[in-house]
């Protein structure tokens, strides 16, 4: 079909219509998304139709930051994830929300606290970034309540996300969270 052509071909093959061609090859990635997530929650053809759609359209931010979500959590491709992510940062560098998603990644999934920091310092320097970035920032070079900071940035994602599945992955993690026991050097005094 005229999704397995490269994007470049479908880029030439648009005849100009990039963010069209994009918005339509958007819809079957989210078509395929939701499809594997109600079966088998493998997805394989997700960074090529990802890829697909970013290179159409390199500024559309929810492909980049959507598709690194269900790479990350749904494909088991945090290498991925990232791979993307900074892609869409290069190509979008006013955009807060995909350093925040680097930043989120780097904390939560990789444990480089160093690259997360780092991220987060990228955030709060973009326009309309969340309020608590300030705040992990600070969280963040204490190096102590890793555990807390995770659920709040979970917390968050879910408090602002705008689709289900995102709001089901997060609160997943944020079920894992809570069951795991804080350690006791961690704990806050009662």
């Amino acid at each position: 079909s005229w999704l397995r052509l490269p994007p470049a071909a479908l880029r030439v093959a648009s005849l100009g219509f990039q963010n069209v061609a994009a918005d339509a090859i958007w819809l079957l990635t989210i078509q395929y998304i939701g499809e594997h997530l109600a079966s088998d929650w493998k997805m394989p053809e997700l960074f090529r139709m990802v890829d697909t759609v970013v290179t159409l359209d390199p500024h559309f931010v929810e492909a980049y930051t959507l598709g690194a979500l269900f790479m990350n959590y749904a494909g088991g491709n945090v290498a991925g994830a990232i791979a993307l992510l900074e892609r869409g940062a290069r190509a979008n560098p006013t955009r807060w929300e995909l350093a925040h998603d680097l930043a989120r990644t780097y904390y939560l999934d990789i444990k480089d606290y160093a690259k997360a920091v780092y991220w987060f310092e990228v955030t709060d320097r973009l326009p309309g970034r969340p309020h608590y970035v300030p705040r992990f920032i600070a969280r963040l070079y204490a190096a102590t309540g890793h555990r807390e900071t995770a659920l709040e940035l979970w917390q968050a994602m879910r408090d602002s996300a705008t689709s289900d599945w995102v709001r089901e992955i997060a609160e997943r993690e944020i079920g894992k969270l809570e069951a795991t026991p804080e350690p006791p050097m961690h704990r806050k005094a009662r």
